[in-house]
Parts: structure tokens; C-alpha cells; sequence
């Protein structure tokens, strides 16, 4: 799935009571990508092209290692836990830090099953460092020869969904000017679609 994707869905399901807690969920959605987008910025900056980063240099074990950390059942699964025990124990209101730290983690924990669930040969190794296994799903949320057109439509459609409900949830100005701008991208990809079936 692609970031911004779970980012919507880190803030819309973890955003609750609290708008920081759509902050930390919104955070922890995009915090497992964030080593992709420094990494190919950087390879970019020093003259790489697109085709030799994800082509080559994406396959190499170091990237697959931060790939594997990013994307960790283990360290994601544990904050979330402990962060969960706590705010079981305390409340909510009594351990605000926990509330942040669940909603952080388990937005993280969320992304890294999602992509469990929708990537293939470009799988990560989840389990790291216990194992570099790596599930390799039937379903890809970008190749076409794996349903990759299909889940951009259904991606495209959910996170229009996720976009207006949070524009209607939150007044900040800045937070729906980007809502806006997600909605218009959104919307723009199935009439892409539509338009090109017919």
C-alpha cells in the first residue's frame, strides 16, 4: 500500500479521542517508509536513476535489513503491547505518553501487516533478525500480473473515503488543505482508471 495511504488510516483509526493521537497515527504510518525516502533521496542526489535504485541497489542485503526494521512485527508488536498495558492499567488519561506511544506503534504495527498481506518478490523480512523469511503474497499493491491494478482502485477509493472523513473530523486549516489535495489525488486515480476502460 502506498504511504500516504497508511498514514489516512493511522490517523483515522488511531485519532480518537485526542487529534495529537491522529498525529501519532498518522506518524507511525509513514515511520516505516521514512528509510526508503532518505535512501533514494540520497542515491538520487548522487546521480542514480530510478531504474538502477529499485532495479540493483534495492535488492542489496543492507537495504532489505533497514526494509526488515522498518517493517518489524517484533519492535512494532512490542510498543504496542506494552503501551496497550499500560493505558490498561493507568487509563488513558492517566498515561497520556502510553496513548501516543499506542497510537504510534500499532498505527506502524498496522502498516507492516498491510504490507504483509499486498507485496511479493519485494516482501520484508518481518521477523528479522529472528529469520529473513519473507511471506510472498498472491496479491501486489502495484503489479498488474498480481492484481495490482485492482488494489489501486480499491486503494484509491478507501483513501478517498479516509481523506473526506477526516476533513469533516478536523477544522485546521493546514490539516485540510492537505486533506484536499489527498482527495483530489485520490479521486483523479479511478477516474484515470475509468477513463481508460472505456
Amino acid at each position: 500500500m502506498n504511504t500516504q495511504s497508511h498514514i489516512l488510516m493511522g490517523a483515522i483509526l488511531f485519532g480518537r479521542p485526542l487529534p495529537r493521537l491522529a498525529l501519532a497515527g498518522a506518524a507511525g504510518g509513514l515511520i516505516a517508509d521514512i528509510p526508503m525516502f532518505v535512501i533514494v533521496a540520497l542515491l538520487r542526489m548522487g546521480g542514480y536513476s530510478f531504474d538502477e535504485i529499485f532495479g540493483r541497489i534495492y535488492w542489496e542485503q543492507w537495504w532489505q535489513v533497514l526494509n526488515a526494521v522498518g517493517h518489524s512485527f517484533l519492535i512494532w508488536g512490542v510498543l504496542t503491547l506494552v503501551a496497550w498495558l499500560v493505558i490498561r492499567r493507568h487509563g488513558a488519561a492517566q498515561a497520556p505518553r502510553a496513548a501516543l506511544c499506542f497510537a504510534f506503534a500499532g498505527s506502524a504495527l498496522l502498516h507492516s501487516v498491510i504490507d504483509f498481506l499486498v507485496h511479493r518478490e519485494d516482501a520484508h523480512m518481518q521477523f528479522w533478525p529472528l529469520t529473513e523469511w519473507r511471506f510472498v503474497s498472491p496479491v501486489s499493491y502495484w503489479d498488474p500480473a498480481h492484481y495490482g491494478n485492482w488494489f489501486s482502485l480499491f486503494e484509491a477509493a478507501l483513501g478517498l473515503v479516509m481523506a473526506v472523513m477526516l476533513f469533516r473530523r478536523y477544522r485546521n486549516v493546514l490539516a485540510r488543505i492537505a486533506l484536499a489535495i489527498a482527495i483530489l489525488l485520490y479521486a483523479s486515480a479511478p477516474a484515470f482508471f475509468l477513463h481508460h476502460l472505456g
